[in-house]
């Protein structure tokens, strides 16, 4: 009975872990995409230039987004081939 608790307290544990990193994944690649993509707009605009500067915001927080989700995402992998490892 006890180990039954015991599961069920690490299945939610789990399932809590995902959604949080889930949600830091979407706002890491939300604010980093918003605030490439308005300094390429507002560039473009004091510049006089059509949408070079947008191009290069949306290219560059594209980089820097999978850049976020990377450093993110490494921990549980490295968490993962220790576990596998003890196995």
């Amino acid at each position: 009975m006890k180990k039954i608790v015991q599961n069920e307290k690490r299945d939610i544990f789990e399932i809590t872990y995902a959604i949080s990193l889930i949600t830091q994944i979407g706002v890491v690649v939300s604010v980093i995409t918003i605030s490439f993509i308005y300094s390429g707009y507002y560039l473009d605009k004091q510049l006089d230039k059509s949408p070079i500067f947008v191009i290069f915001g949306a290219l560059f927080a594209f980089i820097f987004s999978m850049y976020g989700v990377y450093r993110l995402v490494l921990p549980i992998s490295k968490k993962k081939e220790k576990k596998e490892d003890a196995e």
